[in-house]
């Protein structure tokens, strides 16, 4: 009895570790595959056209709206060329004063008081060129002139407009001491002159 129960328990632990006894697993029940997408492959390109959230919500930087600058208007205004009937009151002569001073001498000094366009000058003293060209600036230019007794006439003669006619001068007259003996302005069209009269007693 005992012998049979030794056998039986060799034969089932025989047959337990035998593995070409063992029942091989059904096909059918194989688990199926798991595919994971990775984060790496490349993604399919889409038909439909992609914008960017940049692209829908550009930002401007810039102000679209242009703003008049109120000084423009006047500015316009004081470098407007005459034209027609405002041009003519340009075109004659025009005299500045007459003055008497004791100096032997005087210095003449002119500049352009209006826009800086180019104005040119010819300085006559009784009836004389003095100075052939004197190019106007912002800055005074100016000659000495030696006075004669009597009348001393000078003659402011505009050669061009400048950019912006007509042409606009101003000058200052002062004897030899630094005291001012005139100071006045002009506004010419081309050709037309300036005088002052200076007497020396």
């Amino acid at each position: 009895m005992i012998f049979c129960l030794i056998a039986s328990t060799s034969w089932a632990q025989y047959e337990f570790m035998n593995p070409s006894s063992t029942i091989p697993a059904s096909p059918s029940t194989s688990a199926p595959k798991v595919f994971t997408p990775s984060v790496f492959s490349p993604k399919t390109p889409s038909t439909t056209k992609s914008s960017s959230i940049l692209e829908k919500n550009s930002m401007q930087f810039t102000n679209p709206n242009s703003f008049a600058n109120p000084g423009d208007v006047y500015k316009d205004k004081l470098n407007r060329k005459p034209e027609g009937d405002d041009f003519r009151i340009y075109r004659k002569n025009q005299f500045l004063g007459e003055f008497t001073s004791k100096a032997e001498t005087v210095r003449i000094s002119c500049r352009d008081f209006g826009e800086i366009d180019g104005d040119e000058i010819r300085i006559w003293v009784n009836g004389k060129i003095m100075v052939e060209r004197i190019f106007l600036t912002g800055d005074y230019r100016g000659i000495d002139l030696g006075l004669i007794k009597g009348f001393n006439k000078v003659d402011f003669e505009a050669i061009n407009q400048g950019e912006s006619g007509p042409n606009t001068a101003e000058f200052q007259v002062y004897d030899e001491k630094g005291q001012l003996i005139s100071a006045n302005q002009w506004n010419l069209a081309t050709g037309f002159k300036a005088s002052i009269i200076l007497i020396k007693n």
